[in-house]
């Protein structure tokens, strides 16, 4: 057996032939890519011959000593990447992957969260080779943080929120840990919040600071008076502010004053007549500026100061005159008044027909599940069913068979299926305009976002009426019903 030192020699003399023979061949390589002919004549490889077929030949066995012999070299940024976490529910089968991605090619992120979170509610979700969590994982289950977390090169451990690991969480984990931890221990969370809030993006404190909503007490008042007095973000000061309204804390203000001076009061009602205060009706246009700003600064508590009256006169006798009357009102409301006084509010604008989904989503923080069905019940039989986005992000996807009977039960639901029958006829006849058109484009809208919140049987009634007012068995509008009603005897 021959040793190292006597395998040297023999070793230099291969590593000279390869750079030799790599030298010929990229010089022939420039010549065959100018369109010339390489001088085969005397070559090793070529074995002598001229002529296309040495040129061939040659060409050939270059190929084979690039593929063989020669390796590109990795890059200095190069990284292994982690294996995928195991997945936190059955992936979705086999079968239905395909109309998966088929959906998911639609760019409306609400179509995107109507499908993810119908998959998650029925117990299973996507494929990691179908689809990745965006980083921003606002409005999708919280069964892909591990997915988002492996997408962003971090590991898949799950540690308890603490101080230590703070900066090792992700940012939706961390949201989700820090809400969990302000539920079960209010003191703990605020402690926490305190020691690492500073360092955090303004949006993020935002979010921690909005679930002190969870438990808020006396105890919070030191901190969101700090908050309320010094941090960074407008918008964090406004929260903690709204908070110490919350909690009583009622300061005398010049902004409350100043907007008082913009509110009149009136009385409405022929039989009963009542007390009614809004803006004043000849404000000009910088006027009602400065009243919009106004409201997004002062309290509820600190404007029934100004006016001389109680927290629940003022909510019950401000208008409910639609958007942008009442708007800015009600949004003072939510930042600044207790839940007893919002609630006052809130049924007055459901009852007079102005209240919306997209409203409710301001409340989802004051009540419960149950008591957040509830509302979308009733606003479902008010026939507000405009903004079926709104109202997914409200409940999520799959409602149950209780608010799914309300939905197709609704005159809303009944009415759009008259126009769009009516469109469809017309559009058969060849005297379709853009006024048909267009209605037939926004129902479909509005039925792939229905898909994703009602039952497996309630999309089979939705399917059998689309067929009935005149949509073909094959239109693109039935794949997403179709899938809800897949997905429920779907086994991965």
């Amino acid at each position: 057996m021959r040793t190292c030192w006597q395998l040297r020699p023999i070793w230099g003399g291969i590593t000279r032939m390869v750079e030799a023979t790599f030298a010929k061949l990229e010089e022939a390589k420039l010549r065959w890519m100018s369109g010339g002919v390489v001088d085969a004549t005397g070559n090793a490889f070529a074995s002598g011959d001229t002529g296309p077929e040495a040129q061939l030949r040659l060409l050939a066995l270059a190929g084979v000593f690039r593929h063989t012999c020669l390796r590109p070299q990795e890059p200095g940024n190069l990284k292994q990447m982690l294996l995928l976490p195991e997945p936190a529910l059955p992936l979705l089968s086999e079968v239905m992957r395909p109309a998966f991605r088929q959906m998911m090619q639609q760019q409306d992120r609400s179509v995107w969260q109507g499908l993810i979170g119908l998959m998650a509610a029925r117990g299973y979700m996507a494929h990691p080779f179908d689809w990745l969590p965006p980083q921003d994982l606002t409005g999708y289950p919280e069964a892909y943080i591990p997915s988002a977390k492996w997408k962003a090169g971090m590991g898949d451990a799950k540690p308890t929120l603490t101080a230590e690991t703070w900066d090792d969480m992700y940012p939706a984990e961390r949201r989700g840990a820090f809400a969990a931890l302000r539920k079960s221990d209010p003191a703990a969370a605020r402690t926490l919040m305190e020691e690492q809030g500073g360092n955090l993006p303004a949006e993020e404190r935002l979010m921690l600071v909005a679930t002190f909503s969870n438990g808020l007490s006396v105890d919070d008042q030191p901190y969101l008076e700090k908050l309320a007095r010094s941090d960074r973000s407008a918008k964090v000061n406004a929260k903690a502010v709204g908070y110490l309204a919350r909690l009583g804390v009622v300061t005398d203000d010049a902004d409350a004053r100043e907007l008082a001076d913009f509110i009149e009061t009136s009385t409405s009602g022929l039989l009963r007549r009542r007390k009614a205060i809004g803006l004043r009706k000849k404000l000009n246009e910088t006027q009602k500026k400065r009243a919009y700003s106004l409201f997004e600064t002062v309290t509820l508590p600190q404007l029934a100061t100004a006016l001389s009256m109680s927290n629940d006169e003022v909510a019950a006798s401000y208008v409910t005159e639609p958007r942008p009357i009442m708007a800015p009102f009600f949004d003072m409301c939510v930042r600044s008044a207790p839940t007893a006084i919002l609630m006052i509010y809130w049924e007055r604008l459901r009852t007079d027909g102005v209240a919306q989904f997209s409203m409710l989503a301001d409340l989802a923080d004051r009540l419960d599940r149950d008591q957040t069905l509830a509302e979308v019940k009733r606003l479902i039989d008010t026939g507000r069913l405009t903004d079926l986005r709104d109202m997914l992000f409200v409940t999520g996807a799959d409602v149950g068979p209780t608010i799914s009977d309300a939905l197709l039960k609704a005159g809303y639901y009944k009415k759009k299926l008259s126009e769009v029958e009516a469109a469809l006829a017309k559009r058969a006849k060849g005297d379709g305009d853009y006024q048909s058109t267009h209605l037939i484009n926004q129902f479909e809208a509005f039925i792939t976002i229905l898909a994703f919140l009602v039952t497996a049987n309630h999309a089979r009634a939705i399917l059998a009426d689309l067929e009935d007012v005149g949509f073909h068995a094959a239109d693109p509008l039935f794949r997403p019903l179709k899938f809800n009603i897949d997905l429920e005897g779907s086994s991965p």
